[in-house]
């Protein structure tokens, strides 16, 4: 009942703000500038990135406008981009599960217990990013991935869109349509689980904490996995509203064109909205919103009715999260504050059935806090409190302590971004960026210390690692705390 009561309270509280946002509207001011690539408009990527890729007003506005702005010396090559990525992991304890498990270096020398380094060749994309025609742009990547099972080209991040203004009574309206292949790419405050901190995580085979909202990645929905379109206004440079839907793709799909594997499907349309009010003085910028979706899971099946198939019973999946964030921007001190609350009411209908569930009803939250300082727009320090807590489950978290989703940490990341008021001499629009990330566990699948993440059940993990027969096995929650080192070039 308390649950049912929290979820109600969030759609109240969503509803006061959308009413609210009338009251913002007449008295915004007009909208001024307009952002752009650096090659397509000549401008520094200091123009629309803190650090990339955290957008600065001018950047949001640059992507609400359709990626269309011009004025570049360059204006006739086409807007073609190429990013390289290397990585080096390590973990405080290695991995020495059994095989087959999630804790268990990949077979067939794939990645190491520990210490894991992929070099360039690791991931390389190719982007067109900018104006197709008119009104009309884009930013469409594609990036072969190497990683210990094996290797290809795959369809990634896709946002296409057609925007245009119009005067409508003393509304100045920026409108758009938008077509995307990602829950989130299209959203410019990055709060959004899609472009939000961490920027850069680890291809690395550790597994996560087990619990995660469906915002955040929990039905392993990438890029290509669903699909979606609709339509956008941002209104006296202030108010946006958007409202989308989502279909998944088919299994079929997914392997041709993500390399695989597959994901859960998506029952129909899920409908998505977000609306956020950004208020922008002086050196200042601030933005308060909200953004949800509510879908229809197919998870599970049996020989009769396989993952996957219409017409098997749906798990109902709802999501409703808050956002804020405040950016103190100058040329020399860059400073961005950022907020954001996912409340997740999950209707289980399809997974009691199948047993995967105790629970009819589950409630998920997730929060992060953090802060970015960036210097001269070259060097980044950022730090971000994380906490994913929720309704105990005995068989959907059957091997977590107390069957409990909880767990938190904080993320600490460093950043060296050379190029950012200016590419070397040869290519002045060149790009990168060199890191360190460090994720600290305080709390993991339920516990701080003595889990077993091979146990079959949270009973059988009391006995193993808190019954004094401790298997070599059990571990801490720092025991999964990871160091990332990354560089990221782009040219």
């Amino acid at each position: 009942m308390a649950g049912i009561n929290e979820f109600n309270k969030a759609l109240r509280a969503g509803a006061a703000f959308g009413l609210g946002l009338a009251g913002f509207v007449g008295v915004s001011e007009d909208a001024s500038a307009l952002p752009s690539f650096a090659r397509q408009t000549g401008q520094n990527c200091s123009t629309c990135h803190t650090a990339f890729p955290q957008l600065t007003p001018f950047g949001r506005r640059f992507k609400l406008g359709g990626y269309t702005a011009g004025g570049g010396i360059d204006t006739q090559f086409p807007p073609i981009s190429a990013m390289f990525m290397s990585e080096f992991t390590h973990i405080n304890r290695g991995l020495n599960g059994p095989p087959g498990s999630n804790y268990a270096p990949a077979p067939g020398g794939g990645y190491n217990s520990n210490n894991n380094w992929l070099d360039l060749s690791n991931q390389v994309s190719i982007f067109y990013g900018g104006k197709i025609w008119g009104n009309l742009g884009a930013f469409v990547q594609a990036t072969y991935a190497q990683d210990a099972g094996g290797n290809g080209f795959a369809w990634d991040n896709t946002d296409v869109r057609y925007a245009d203004t119009r005067q409508i009574g003393p509304f100045d309206v920026l409108w758009g349509l938008d077509a995307n292949n990602n829950i989130g790419v299209q959203d410019v405050w990055n709060n959004m689980p899609a472009w939000g901190f961490p920027f850069f995580t680890t291809t690395f085979g550790f597994q996560g904490p087990s619990a995660g909202t469906l915002l955040e990645g929990s039905q392993g929905w990438g890029p290509g996995q669903v699909v979606g379109a609709g339509g956008y206004v941002f209104i006296n440079d202030m108010v946006y509203l958007e409202l989308s839907g989502y279909g998944g793709t088919s299994h079929d799909f997914q392997w041709a064109i993500t390399g695989g594997p597959a994901s859960n499907l998506l029952s129909g349309v899920a409908p998505y909205y977000r609306v956020a009010v950004e208020k922008n003085w002086g050196e200042h910028s601030l933005e308060i919103g909200a953004y949800g979706i509510n879908a229809n899971v197919i998870t599970g099946g049996n020989a009769a009715l396989p993952a996957g198939t219409f017409g098997w019973p749906t798990d109902i999946i709802t999501d409703n999260a808050f956002d804020l964030q405040y950016q103190w921007i100058t040329d020399v001190h860059e400073v961005t504050l950022r907020a954001n609350y996912i409340l997740e009411r999950q209707q289980l209908t399809s997974s009691l059935l199948q047993g995967i569930s105790t629970n009819n009803v589950d409630y998920l939250r997730s929060l992060k806090i953090g802060a970015e300082y960036v210097y001269k727009n070259t060097y980044a320090f950022t730090a971000t409190y994380f906490n994913v807590n929720g309704t105990a489950d005995m068989t959907l978290y059957s091997a977590n302590s107390n069957f409990s989703p909880n767990s938190e940490g904080w993320i600490f990341d460093i950043a060296y971004l050379p190029f950012s008021r200016g590419g070397p001499s040869i290519w002045p629009w060149a790009n990168a960026k060199f890191g360190l990330t460090y994720t600290l566990y305080t709390r993991f699948n339920g516990a701080s210390s003595n889990v077993d993440p091979y146990a079959t059940s949270a009973i059988d993990n009391n006995v193993l690692c808190n019954g004094g027969s401790v298997t070599p096995y059990c571990r801490s929650a720092s025991d999964n705390n990871t160091l990332l080192a990354y560089a990221w070039f782009m040219f």
